[in-house]
């Protein structure tokens, strides 16, 4: 009885063998620990979905209001001219900006609006930089209108040409607005009666560096806007 068992007991699987091993082993009952054991199948572990990027109420068409892109949508993509005759795009804006991108659409470079507007983004512009921001003005003006004036107002930022408002009709920054100025203080009897036509909107989108919008400012009063959007991105 005592060699049985010992013959018994030199034929327990060894703990350090290899599942091959085992599993060209004699004993039976080490096959089957070699199966057992390269039978059991480890999961691989699931990556933790992303979290959804929050996104804003759906913005209706309102007169002299951009209304296609709210908060959290994805910019749409887009290649244009710019005034000193190269190329620009979101991609590569996206290369060189650190924290976001901020995209202001104004409709024509002769308004005085327009030009108050950018002499406020001129200011700011340092301040943009610094916190990472890249800024680029877009309008359906021409690339010459476009590159005097730069010149004329010294301006350090982006202008390109969205000929058409092909880039424009993409953000939401087209649509229906007065035909004619009218200024905000006139009654609202006065403003029924101009009559309306469809154009670009002046609006302003910031977007975060992954190229989602992350401000939105509908409709742009010129006068006062850049410091707004300081506020609004918490820059002083």
């Amino acid at each position: 009885m005592r060699m049985a068992d010992s013959k018994r007991s030199n034929h327990k699987p060894a703990a350090n063998k290899s599942a091959a091993a085992r599993a060209r082993s004699g004993n039976p009952a080490v096959r089957a620990s070699a199966k057992a054991t390269t039978s059991i199948k480890v999961k691989a572990p699931v990556p933790a979905a992303k979290p959804a990027h929050p996104k804003g109420p759906a913005l209706k068409p309102k007169l002299g209001h951009a209304h296609a892109l709210t908060y959290g949508d994805k910019a749409p993509p887009f290649t244009l001219t710019t005034s000193d005759g190269g190329r620009t795009s979101l991609s590569a804006l996206r290369k060189t900006a650190k924290r976001g991108i901020i995209v202001f659409f104004f409709p024509k470079v002769a308004s005085k609006a327009s030009i108050t507007e950018a002499i406020e983004f001129r200011t700011a512009y340092a301040a943009f930089a610094k916190a990472g921001f890249e800024v680029i003005g877009i309008s359906p003006d021409n690339r010459s209108d476009l590159a005097k004036f730069k010149a004329d107002h010294k301006l350090p930022f982006i202008l390109a040409s969205d000929t058409g408002s092909k880039v424009a009709r993409k953000f939401g920054a087209y649509g229906k607005t007065h035909k004619y100025p009218i200024t905000a203080t006139l009654p609202d009897e006065v403003h029924r009666v101009v009559p309306k036509t469809e154009a670009p909107l002046r609006a302003t989108f910031v977007l975060d560096s992954e190229g989602h919008i992350a401000q939105v400012f509908t409709s742009v009063q010129a006068r006062g806007h850049v410091s707004r959007l300081r506020k609004a991105l918490k820059l002083g």
